[in-house]
């Protein structure tokens, strides 16, 4: 009985993972601007990995396994969310425009400006 309860749970982590993944690709070809996009996919895809890894811990046999499996989603819970606010910086420095009607709140320090809020983009 045991066992067929951890199969479920494990089927519904990876149900649940692969939605997010799927949301995440959606997002990616809907969504109008690149922020839009990386903040879709920053989410959902470190959500969707995250579920997979969590329910593969619980089908595959052998401890280092389990370990192996943690590690990776230890790396990315932390490795997702840094390089998607190193690329949607680059892309903010760089000044890829955005869609019209979105503003900014800058908490980067412009040397132009003076400022540590920069206020509405244009």
């Amino acid at each position: 009985m045991l066992w067929v309860l951890r199969d479920i749970l494990a089927i519904i982590f990876l149900l649940l993972g692969f939605f997010f993944l799927a949301v995440g690709i959606i997002g990616l070809i809907r969504l109008p601007d690149i922020y839009n996009r990386l903040h879709a996919l920053g989410k959902c895809d470190t959500m969707g990995t995250g579920l997979i890894i969590l329910g593969m811990m619980l089908l595959v046999p052998g401890m280092t396994n389990v370990v192996k499996l943690a590690l990776m989603g230890a790396l990315t819970y932390t490795i997702n969310p840094v390089m998607t606010h190193i690329i949607t910086k680059t892309a903010y420095v760089r000044g890829t425009p955005m869609t019209e009607g979105s503003f900014i709140i800058s908490t980067y320090y412009e040397e132009d400006e003076g400022e540590f809020f920069v206020g509405e983009g244009d």
